[in-house]
């Protein structure tokens, strides 16, 4: 995987733009697996822009008094899901100046990939074996019952497509330092504003 690479941004008409823009300022979403860096690097951005910035797993947890491992092993999946989703659509997506670092899964929501693919929306990626070792410890439980490496892998297909369709661009994280990946953020960003393209919620 390249350093940087560039995918297809979502278009809208001249008039859609226009509604969508309303003077709202819209900080990035950062999307990805976990152990990509979405947490290290959203407050790295955030500082760059001039903007605030959120974890959602973390928001969640703070809402709910209880550990994301908590929430899945008393409600299973399906209502960790009902509940970040809750959480993006409702809250989180909806505030402005504000870089948000969403969970993994959040992509597998389609009406959360609606709302990522108007603004921008980063892809943070790594190779298996450097997402597995950063997330060593964890107490996240398994999604598939496989080897965290493998499990990683299969996330990865599943969700591949997901990340693509809302992403305009896609950082290998393995690939620089933190602070150089935030710039690197930070510009395209800037640049994306620069371009007229869209980087609000319609």
């Amino acid at each position: 995987m390249g350093q940087i690479e560039a995918v297809g941004a979502v278009s809208k008409s001249p008039g859609e733009q226009a509604q969508a823009f309303a003077g709202a300022i819209w900080g990035p979403a950062l999307v990805g697996l976990r152990g990509s860096g979405k947490s290290a690097l959203a407050p790295r951005v955030a500082a760059r822009l001039g903007l605030d910035w959120l974890d959602a797993d973390a928001e969640l947890e703070r809402r709910e008094g209880r550990r994301v491992a908590e929430i899945f092993a008393q409600e299973g999946p399906a209502g960790f899901r009902r509940r970040e989703r809750s959480l993006l659509i409702e809250d989180l997506l909806q505030r402005e100046r504000l870089v948000l670092a969403t969970g993994g899964g959040a992509v597998l929501d389609a009406e959360v990939r609606a709302c990522l693919a108007e603004r921008v929306t980063i892809w943070l990626d790594a190779p298996l074996a450097v997402l597995a070792e950063r997330i060593a410890g964890s107490d996240r439980p398994s999604l598939t019952g496989q080897p965290i490496v493998e499990e990683l892998g299969t996330l990865r297909a599943q969700r591949e497509p997901l990340y693509r369709a809302v992403a305009s661009l896609v950082l290998d994280t393995a690939s620089a330092d933190p602070d150089t990946l935030a710039e690197r953020i930070a510009e395209h960003w800037r640049t994306t504003r620069r371009a007229g393209r869209p980087v609000v919620l319609g």
